[in-house]
């Protein structure tokens, strides 16, 4: 999903500058630069964790990404440019945490990679999803990869943000860093020090009999005009290539698969309006993927993509608009396009009749051969993105 920050209006810059003397004064920072290259982060461990599975011979994790809209379901916000929403109730934060709980229960993923995860933010009423889902959830550990931290955010009443992606494991992680990725070069600098600061998370985990793992998640730029989320993508590609363990590779890509048929006019893109220019959709890259369905497996290969609208359907991610909003032609939100993935390097694989894209209750996880169970949860009512899922197994 596209995260932005609003405009600055005039109001907003006067009460910035009010901000900036009273903080100025206390000496502590309105907004993080996230002044590093490459840094550690804090790893969490769950106060009463899970016995450790074993990952078999050879080992098989199971992994799920899912871009998770700071908890708030298919609440419209202003950030979707269709609602007027700006803010959540602890217990509309919690309801929706325990929605999304549930789903991952049906899933039991080994190792969860997740967009959008907030942990001290006023949008969110500060609850801490990270350590919420760890502790309701089948996890031993956690990292929590900062984009996007600022105390107060005037624009829209914003207040407080701490944004980010975040890494559950039933594994130990005995190691996470977050890795800065190149910011956007096309805004003023006002509005670049309160805008998010994309990062790359990676997490090391210590599998049973001694073998470690490196997992990355990722959540590219969107509304970019000067090319940001295409190096962005080149720079992932760049960190991967280098990495020495093996790894899995999975998030929130913002853009297109190769073979999309529909690649403009969408139909939850609003003819009229509701946010800013600064929202708008710039075009869609999606031969900057290619390299990542040549080199690596996808969970998905792009044979079973499929050269149909039917066909491709059935793999989309991502929908702005609910079950229950309608478009400006009085359709029913429903997911329309592909921005989510998983990737493994070769010689690894993805186990047969696991990998998916959960879209809706009913369905079977793998597919019409899949071998996972039928989901309960509906997947359409709990984001804007689908979670996509897979068993990756290690060679």
């Amino acid at each position: 999903m596209r995260e932005p920050t609003p405009a600055l209006t005039a109001a907003a810059l006067g009460a910035v500058a009010f901000t900036l003397i009273v903080v100025t004064a206390a000496c502590e920072p309105l907004a993080d630069g996230q002044d590093y290259v490459r840094a550690e982060v804090p790893i969490f461990v769950s106060r009463t964790p899970p016995p450790v599975a074993d990952p078999g011979s050879p080992p098989r994790l199971r992994v799920m990404a899912w871009n998770i809209k700071y908890a708030a379901a298919r609440i419209p916000f202003w950030f979707d440019c269709w609602g007027d929403r700006l803010t959540l109730s602890e217990a509309e934060v919690l309801t929706n945490l325990e929605a999304l709980a549930k789903l991952i229960d049906e899933v039991q993923p080994d190792l969860l990679l997740l967009e959008e995860i907030e942990v001290g933010s006023k949008r969110s009423a500060y609850v801490d999803m990270v350590r919420w889902l760890l502790e309701r959830g089948p996890f031993s550990h956690a990292a929590y990869f900062q984009t996007w931290q600022s105390r107060f955010i005037p624009a829209e009443g914003l207040g407080r943000m701490d944004l980010g992606n975040a890494i559950l494991s039933r594994y130990p992680i005995v190691r996470a860093e977050r890795i800065r990725q190149p910011d956007r070069t096309d805004q003023d600098a006002l509005t670049a020090t309160f805008y998010i600061h994309r990062a790359v998370g990676r997490a090391e985990l210590a599998l049973p009999g001694g073998q470690n793992v490196a997992a990355f998640v990722v959540h590219t730029e969107a509304y970019d005009q000067d090319g940001t989320k295409q190096r962005q993508i080149v720079q992932i590609r760049e960190l991967v290539d280098a990495e020495p363990l093996p790894w899995v590779l999975g998030g929130d890509f913002n853009e297109l698969p190769p073979t999309a048929l529909r690649t403009v006019g969408f139909p939850d893109e609003r003819e009229t309006a509701l946010c800013s220019d600064d929202f708008v959709q710039p075009p869609y890259t999606p031969e900057v993927l290619a390299p990542y369905f040549a080199a690596y497996v996808p969970w998905i290969p792009l044979d079973r993509f499929g050269t149909t609208d039917a066909e491709q359907a059935r793999y989309f991610t991502h929908s702005v608009l609910g079950p229950d909003e309608r478009n400006e032609s009085g359709d029913a939100g429903d997911w329309n396009r592909t921005l989510d993935y998983l990737f493994v390097r070769p010689p690894d694989a993805w186990l047969s009749g696991t990998t998916d894209v959960l879209q809706r209750a009913g369905q079977r996880l793998g597919g019409d051969s899949g071998v996972g169970p039928v989901l309960v949860a509906d997947p359409l009512r709990l984001s804007d993105h689908a979670p996509v899922v897979g068993v990756w197994e290690l060679r």
